[in-house]
C-alpha cells in the first residue's frame, strides 16, 4: 500500500511540473499617432496569442483603427491595397508563427523582411514596443 501511495504521489508531483501555463500580458504605447495597445498570451517564452489595435481620432473622438475597419479608409493608399487592420491582422499572425526578435525595421519603422512587407507595408515600431513590454508584463 506505502509503494501504491508513494507511486501515485510521484505521478501526481511529475504530471504538475510538466504543463506550462499561459499568461497574458498588455501594454500600451503612446505616439504621435495615438495609443498603441498589445495584448499577448505567452507559453513559457513563446508568444501564443496577440492583439494589437491603435487608437486615432475621428470627429473629436478615440477610437479603434481595428474598429473602423474599411471606414479608416488606408486600401486606396496602400502599395499592397490593404486596409489597416488587415496588415495588423497579418501582423499578428506572423507574431504568432514566427515571434518578433527576427523583424528588421528600416529607419521609418516599416518592416525589411519580405515575409512581413507581403501583407503588411505600414510602420509597425510602435506595435512592436507594445507586444514586447507586454511579453515583459506576462512573465
Amino acid at each position: 500500500m506505502k509503494k501504491l501511495i508513494c507511486l501515485f504521489s510521484a505521478a501526481v508531483l511529475l504530471a504538475g511540473c510538466g504543463g506550462e501555463t499561459e499568461k497574458v500580458g498588455e501594454a500600451t504605447v503612446t505616439t504621435d499617432k495615438g495609443t498603441v495597445t498589445a495584448k499577448v498570451t505567452v507559453k513559457g517564452d513563446k508568444i501564443t496569442d496577440v492583439v494589437i489595435d491603435e487608437t486615432t481620432e475621428k470627429d473629436g473622438k478615440e477610437v479603434s483603427k481595428k474598429e473602423l475597419k474599411e471606414d479608416y479608409n488606408m486600401k486606396s493608399a496602400s502599395s499592397i491595397q490593404k486596409e489597416w487592420y488587415e496588415q495588423v491582422e497579418a501582423l499578428e499572425k506572423y507574431i504568432e508563427a514566427n515571434g518578433v526578435e527576427g523583424i528588421k525595421l528600416d529607419e521609418e519603422g516599416k518592416a525589411e523582411n519580405e515575409d512581413v512587407l507581403t501583407s503588411c507595408t505600414i510602420s509597425i515600431d510602435a506595435f512592436l514596443d507594445a507586444v514586447n513590454q507586454a511579453k515583459e508584463a506576462a512573465k
